[in-house]
């Protein structure tokens, strides 16, 4: 094929090459598109949660849509002797534990895990922070969500922490039902950043890869798609000699 002063001549392991990868490349870009795509809705249906007026957590319960980020309230008791300590977590850079106290709840007998925020590990792991908390019914307002599915199981708390506060890396509601005594629901709250009785709280939903992130792949993709089309006409094209004519 002429064009102009150049001469295209398809190459059959240049095609056969660009046959193959073209279309690979242009699928993962639209992959992440896609993905992108769910995980806007997915920040957009979160946020719109978290606007709407709070409702009572055993109505959320009942409503049968259980997206999770709902503003929720709750009556109870905090159980203070029976608190837990997710280790490894992470504030500003720093080392510590989120506060996981159960709320056994008003005329019931079951109970809710309420993170009340972060605090930081002391001089020592063998020196726990203090979790101080009211003895009194509280009237808790929090975002309800679900645990990790990284976390749903209770692991093995090393000593000299096997009693109360529970220092643990995991969370699992059955084997920790078994130690309280009483039946949690599977939901856990986050308590709200400007409520009583809490630490540093500042609560994000956790989405891994972000919608620009998978939008940033997806340019990638396609720019590699770019490339190799440019490549690919660049091998098989040469410049045409006007000596002759």
């Amino acid at each position: 094929m002429r064009l102009g002063g150049f001469d295209f001549t398809a190459g059959l392991w240049p095609t056969l090459a660009t046959i193959v990868l073209m279309p690979l490349l242009v699928s993962l870009g639209v992959w992440q598109l896609e993905r992108a795509a769910w995980k806007q809705a997915l920040v957009d249906g979160h946020a719109e949660q978290t606007r709407q007026p709070a409702l009572a957590l055993a109505d959320w319960l009942a409503s049968g849509d259980l997206m999770p980020y709902r503003r929720v309230t709750a009556r109870g008791r905090y159980d203070l002797d029976h608190q837990l300590l997710l280790d490894n977590s992470i504030h500003q850079g720093r080392a510590g534990y989120h506060v996981l106290t159960p709320l056994v709840l008003a005329d019931t007998s079951e109970a809710v895990l309420v993170n009340r925020g972060w605090v930081p590990v002391g001089v020592s792991r063998a020196q726990l922070p203090a979790l101080p908390g009211p003895e009194d019914m509280v009237d808790v307002q929090a975002l309800v969500t679900y645990p990790p599915e990284k976390r749903l199981r209770l692991d093995s708390v090393e000593e000299p922490h096997a009693g109360w506060p529970g220092v643990v890396q995991l969370i699992e509601p059955g084997p920790l039902e078994q130690r309280l005594g009483y039946r949690l629901l599977p939901v856990v709250l986050l308590l709200d950043a400007d409520a009583a009785h809490g630490f540093a709280r500042e609560w994000r939903p956790v989405y891994g890869t972000t919608p620009d992130k998978h939008r940033a792949y997806a340019l990638q993709w396609f720019t590699l798609a770019t490339v190799l089309a440019l490549i690919y006409i660049g091998v098989n094209t040469r410049r045409v000699s006007n000596e002759h004519e």
